[in-house]
Formats: C-alpha cells, structure tokens, sequence
C-alpha cells in the first residue's frame, strides 16, 4: 500500500477517535493494595534462567531521599554477548548470566533505561541532568556523551541512524548515532501536572516514528529530518481538576498489522484501521501501560490494578479481572499462551485467555515494565534486581 495514503489514513482514523472519546478523569487514589489470592492449582509457566543484583552505584548512596525513593522505568537491551542493565545510581554492566562481562559508572543517576540498535552494538542512556551517553557494547567504552537541557524519564528508540528521546519538558529529540549531534527538535505541549513518565518512541516505517506525550496527543514524525507529519489528540480529558485534566499517552502504541492501538490515562482505548483511515473503536481503561495481544485479545492494565481484555476487532470486553486493584501493574506481555504481569511487589502474574490468573513467579523489588525476546521474560526491579525466565 502506498505509504502516503496510509498516513492520510491514519491522520482520518485518529481525528475520529477524538470526536468520539468519551472517558472519565481519573481522580488519584490512594488505597490499599489488594491481598493476593491463593492459586489453588498452579500452571508451571514460567522457568527461572537467572537472577543478578546490580551495583547501585555511589550516586544513589549520595542521592536524596525523593531520588531514593524515585521508581525508575529501567529496561535492558539483549545484545549478542547477553545483556546490558543499569542501576538508579549510574552503574552500567553487560551481563552474560550472572557473570559481569564489564561495568562502566556514569556517576550520576540514570532515567531512561537501556536502549540499544538493531545489530546491538551501541547502548544508549539518559541520566538525570539530562545527559545521553553512548556506550559500545562489546567494550563499555563510551562512544559520547550528549547534554540536554532536559532528561528523559524512558527509554530511546535507535533507528534510522538517530537516537530518537521524549524530553521531560515535552521536547522531542533525534540525535545523530555516530556522534550525539543533535539533529533536529521538536516542541509539543508541555503541561503543568501530568504522569511521571513518557511513552518510548515507536517505529512505525522508514519515514515515520510515533511519539506520545503529556498533553493526550500521539506525534507523528520523521525520524531522519524530524518533520512532524501530524499530530492528533488521543486522550481526552473531562473533569475540572488538575488531576481529571490529565490526560497523557504515556504507553507505548501498539501496532498489530495494519492495526493501531493507544491507551491513555484519561480512559481512552483507541483502536483503529491504518488501512482504511476508519476507527474501529473506543474502549474505556484508564491506564498509562502499552497494551498487548494474545490471539485475537488485547489485554489493558489500568492505572487502578484492573486488567481488562477487549476483541481487538470489535472492542467488545470480553473479561475484567479486578483481584490486582492498587498494586501498581506494569504493561502486559505475551507469554506463549498467557498473560503476564508484574507489580509493585516484584510478583509477576500469569493470566489465562479467559483472565484467570493461573500461575506466579516472584523477584525482589517494585517492577515497572515486563520485556519479551523470543521465548524469554525479562524484568528490573527497583531494587536493582534483573530476572530473566523462560517459556
């Protein structure tokens, strides 16, 4: 299909979901964590491959009691050697099992977890006064080091020859891979109260990545010369307040053939046709997690600890499973023929198709976000603990 006119598809699809989004602002809660249930006749899921503590690095032992306490979104990259993870306090290791190939301290706090290239040669990182560093794979050396005027609260997108970052203030950058020269920005809204955190760029196709940001909005942009090729509203706010104004994108798209789906914290779900320009429909889950398909389901966490699956074709709900209330869910993943996933307390939990929660497996520490390759689950905690499971 020409790739023109699937952007003026898209630029249709989205423009509609706006006129028909209809959820609620999401008032803050501050409940208890709901007391988890015993399984009564657990499924063998998930295998342990291997558990390792990170070095937390001096700059966390120096840190303030607010950056101690700060729950980072901190993803590892799988490279050819095995892969590379880092502390909140700065430390950078390759890690092939439990063995520590090399470490590299960038003494300063990290905010944006590991990114790498598609070959897995180069990591990229962002630290909290807004620095990006490059760091060759293979050695630890570092490659550059690049200061913004902002940090980045997730991960890069590396594509195209650009690293491509979310900034804190609302600023979207691409920075050259080979030398960290900034080649191109772009200013959205930045707002006055929003969700800790940002949506990771996502690859779309050679011409076009989407960012989604603080202000409900997903960016379409080039990744090579940074040329916006539109911008649609997503989320939409409709309460009063602060809080009910809130109405970021902060998971990931999710792009399932010709498929697009978008959550947002405001409450909409919107799933629509890259092909035709026409939505498909809007479900009603506040969350600020990437969703994810299992068969013909897609599966929300929202921001309350319900976990809702919907046709991904029709939005029918298919199934709710409100036992997680208040443990603070990461994104779901696909784990062969389940669901997993995580919490607060370092348990992951494994869903069935019909949203039973079927098996468990633990690690140490609050979990943010669940990772997939191949046949392998990958999670950091903010302990500093990196578990890797097989199914």
């Amino acid at each position: 299909m020409h790739t023109r006119f699937v952007k003026t598809a898209l630029v249709c699809a989205l423009s509609a979901v706006a006129l028909v989004g209809c959820g609620k602002g999401i008032k803050a809660e501050s409940k208890k964590p709901a007391k988890l249930i015993k399984i009564s006749a657990p499924v063998a899921v998930l295998s342990p491959v291997f558990s390792a503590s990170l070095d937390q690095g001096r700059s966390m032992m120096k840190g303030s009691r607010a950056s101690k306490k700060d729950v980072v979104d901190l993803q590892v990259a799988q490279t050819g050697e095995g892969l590379i993870a880092a502390s909140r306090g700065g430390i950078v290791s390759l890690l092939n099992g439990k063995q520590t190939v090399w470490s590299v301290d960038l003494k300063e706090a990290i905010t944006s977890g590991v990114a790498s290239n598609q070959s897995g040669s180069v990591a990229i990182l962002g630290t909290r006064s807004g620095k990006v560093v490059a760091i060759n794979a293979q050695t630890g050396a570092i490659v550059w080091e690049k200061a913004l005027p902002t940090s980045s609260p997730t991960p890069a997108l590396v594509t195209n020859n650009r690293v491509l970052l979310s900034g804190n203030n609302g600023t979207l950058y691409g920075l050259d891979l080979q030398t960290g020269t900034a080649m191109w920005q772009f200013s959205t809204q930045n707002v006055d109260v929003s969700v800790r955190g940002a949506a990771k760029p996502l690859y779309l196709d050679e011409q076009t990545a989407l960012f989604g940001t603080a202000d409900g909005r997903i960016h379409a942009i080039n990744p090579v010369s940074g040329t916006p090729l539109w911008t649609r509203r997503v989320g939409m706010a409709t309460g009063g307040s602060a809080v009910e104004r809130m109405s970021d994108v902060d998971g990931t798209p999710l792009v399932v053939g010709q498929h697009l789906y978008v959550t947002s914290f405001s409450g909409q779900l919107a799933a629509f046709d890259m092909s035709t320009g026409r939505p498909m429909f809007v479900g009603e889950i506040p969350s600020t997690k990437s969703p994810t398909i299992l068969g013909e389901t897609l599966v929300v966490t929202g921001v309350n600890g319900d976990v809702k699956a919907f046709n991904r074709l029709t939005g029918e709900t298919l199934w709710l499973n409100e036992n997680l209330k208040h443990r603070k869910l990461t994104n779901p993943v696909n784990v062969g023929n389940y669901v997993a996933v995580g919490d607060y307390d370092g348990v992951i939990h494994l869903f069935d198709v019909d949203g039973n929660i079927v098996s468990r497996a633990e690690t140490k520490g609050q979990l943010t976000s669940l990772q997939v390759n191949g046949n392998r689950l990958y999670a950091q905690s903010a302990s500093g603990v990196v578990s890797v499971w097989q199914f």
